[in-house]
């Protein structure tokens, strides 16, 4: 495979991945909406569409003129408490505007459709590592608008032939060398503790210390952007259609990724304790067995350090994330 169109590629892992599929050597373009992306963000050497995926008729001329031989899609809202918000605006794009997107790749002859999940299709775990067939039931509508897309693309490789991978995300975090976490507003725990370092927030929120873990934080599986890249490249060549999920089986608790971002930095990070949030399970770990025996998926940088050290020096690089 050659020509791949990356949906969603200005976000936060749509562009770590278009920046390591292109230093593969494959052929790249982008298509974004820039509603949460940022055009900067976008690899210089990758084609740049700028579209939304609700433009249907758009996004199928696109796919029959370029005749991409696979699609990354990454382009979904995520935010969970929002989802709890304002469900119509999650399940129109996350779900009908993914609709748009297979129904292109189908028409056009697309090889192979890589989608960008989530653990939170199994919401609330009953079992920790969670396996890759363990029930499935959301409890916010972003894991749901996720499971229900990958449920369509089941049905597409079932009715059309179409073959694809659904990849679910533990936390993912880190940088590479030209793409990291810009959020706005920033949610995600590792950007936040480092702005906490550098000044630009007063101080950190950690939410609930009293959860049956060790020192009562609650435990994630944080996952490197650059194995998260790696996956997507192996998924396009994956020998059968179905889901997979992506973590290292290493859980890290909040106040452990604090000591790990202060090993890094040299520095301490000031935060308070705030009550739990609701829907926030203790523990979220990951079982990837079926990623590493099918993909053959390795991850390289499991280590905390590694993953921190990488955020810091992209902070340190871009003190003010994107120029837009």
């Amino acid at each position: 495979m050659k020509k791949i169109l990356v949906a969603g590629g200005a976000g936060y892992i749509g562009s770590a991945c278009t920046e390591y599929l292109l230093d593969k050597g494959y052929d790249v373009t982008v298509l974004d909406a820039l509603i949460t992306g940022h055009r900067s963000a976008v690899d210089a050497r990758a084609a740049f569409v700028h579209a939304d995926l609700a433009d249907r008729e758009t996004v199928m001329a696109l796919c029959k003129k370029e005749k991409f031989d696979a699609v990354m899609h990454f382009a979904a809202f995520s935010l969970v408490g929002e989802s709890m918000q304002q469900p119509s605006k999650y399940f129109r794009n996350n779900l009908c505007n993914a609709i748009n997107l297979a129904d292109a790749a189908v028409a056009s002859g697309v090889q192979a459709f890589v989608f960008s999940s989530t653990a939170a299709t199994f919401g609330t775990p009953e079992s920790v590592p969670i396996a890759e067939n363990a029930r499935q039931l959301p409890i916010n509508p972003y894991g749901e608008s996720k499971l229900c897309f990958e449920k369509i693309l089941h049905w597409y490789s079932q009715i059309h032939g179409l073959k694809y991978a659904a990849l679910r995300y533990f936390n993912a975090a880190g940088a590479t060398e030209f793409h990291g976490e810009d959020h706005r507003p920033e949610s995600h725990l590792i950007p936040l503790i480092l702005q906490t370092i550098r000044g630009k927030r007063d101080k950190l929120m950690l939410y609930g210390d009293d959860y049956d873990t060790p020192d009562g934080s609650c435990i994630r599986d944080y996952i490197h952007i650059l194995d998260l890249a790696q996956a997507h490249e192996l998924a396009l060549y994956a020998p059968e259609s179905g889901h997979y999920n992506l973590g290292t089986g290493n859980g890290l608790s909040v106040k452990e990724i604090i000591a790990a971002a202060e090993e890094v930095t040299g520095k301490k990070v000031a935060y308070d304790i705030a009550p739990r949030r609701a829907g926030d399970p203790p523990r979220l770990i990951a079982c990837s067995d079926r990623a590493r025996t099918m993909l053959k998926w390795q991850p390289q940088h499991e280590s905390a350090l590694d993953i921190i050290e990488s955020a810091w020096k992209w902070q340190q690089k871009f003190p003010d994330g994107y120029a837009d």
